[in-house]
């Protein structure tokens, strides 16, 4: 793949986001239980006024609605398993997830949607054989650094 866009920290990787979804009327994010989620949320904060869903690992039968509250984005009732976007979620290419790209394209053959997008860190589709597997339309890959200080 070539190397379309380059930017820096979270705020760039939600600008970034925002500009590859701008068209999209609905995306649904698919990433593991738990560690996915409030990046899915994160991720959704500045397109906040598009329908939008989250898939929990494989389970089409818990996808939830992501609603704009008060308190943020939130996960809220079961809706429709079509989309414009689909968005995996690096967590899913993780090994320890148990979730093999064959799986994960078998799965994706379910649905209705017209662009697939990876977001990950730290090439994990990469290395994981998935960028090769999967038809992604784009990957988003990012790197965070981080340091603790006293």
């Amino acid at each position: 793949m070539e190397k379309i866009q380059e930017f820096k920290g979270l705020g760039g990787m939600l600008n970034g986001f925002r500009d590859l979804v701008k068209d999209d009327k609905k995306i649904i994010f698919v990433g593991s239980p738990g560690f996915c989620t409030p990046f899915a949320l994160f991720l959704g904060y500045p397109v906040r006024e598009k329908e939008m869903a989250f898939i929990p690992g494989l389970e089409k039968e818990n996808m939830r609605r992501i609603i704009s509250t008060e308190c943020g984005l939130e996960l809220a009732d079961p809706c429709s398993f079509d989309a414009d976007t689909v968005v995996i979620l690096g967590g899913m290419a993780m090994p320890k997830i148990g979730v093999t790209a064959e799986e994960m394209a078998a799965f994706l053959s379910q649905m209705s949607y017209k662009r697939l997008i990876g977001v990950g860190f730290m090439s994990i589709f990469q290395n994981s054989g998935w960028a090769d597997a999967l038809k992604f339309d784009i990957i988003m890959d990012l790197i965070i650094d981080g340091h603790l200080y006293r």
